[in-house]
């Protein structure tokens, strides 16, 4: 795993890891912390709001359909005043998500996203996720191998 590593608070990777929290715990107060009252997210999910609220809300619903659901970092990379971030997500599929009802299956996707930090704050996030993967399994039966299983 390629990591840098802070102990400063204020530093772009932990202000960057601090956004991660809220998946895993579900309290988004972090975010009047490290986002920006402005902060940009790019691409929105459909009917996401710009800005911290927006992104609270997002939360709120990956916990609905996933309550367990966790982010391991593979990669953490600063450059600049950019931190780029290279993530599985996993959950089991305990509620409603995009248009599945629960499956009680659990999954694992894979993400990227980019993080612009200035001034102690993420001002944009820019990710992309593996989501055709997620619906195939999803929508795959019961008894297939997870990613896990694909080595």
């Amino acid at each position: 795993m390629t990591t840098t590593h802070s102990t400063d608070d204020t530093a772009p990777e932990a202000i960057v890891r601090a956004f991660y929290e809220p998946f895993r715990t579900g309290d988004t107060s972090t975010y009047d912390e490290v986002l920006a009252e402005d902060w940009i997210d790019l691409p929105l999910a459909p009917g996401q709001q710009q800005g911290p609220a927006g992104m609270a809300g997002q939360i709120a619903l990956f916990r609905a359909a996933m309550p367990d659901y966790s982010v391991e970092h593979q990669d953490i990379i600063v450059q600049g005043d950019k931190v780029a971030v290279r993530n599985t997500v996993s959950g089991t599929h305990r509620g409603a998500f995009m248009g599945h009802q629960p499956t009680g299956k659990r999954i694992e996707m894979r993400t990227m996203d980019v993080h612009q930090v200035r001034d102690g704050k993420i001002v944009a996030t820019w990710h992309l996720e593996d989501f055709a993967g997620l619906m195939g399994q999803l929508n795959a039966p019961a008894d297939a191998p997870t990613p896990a299983a694909w080595g």
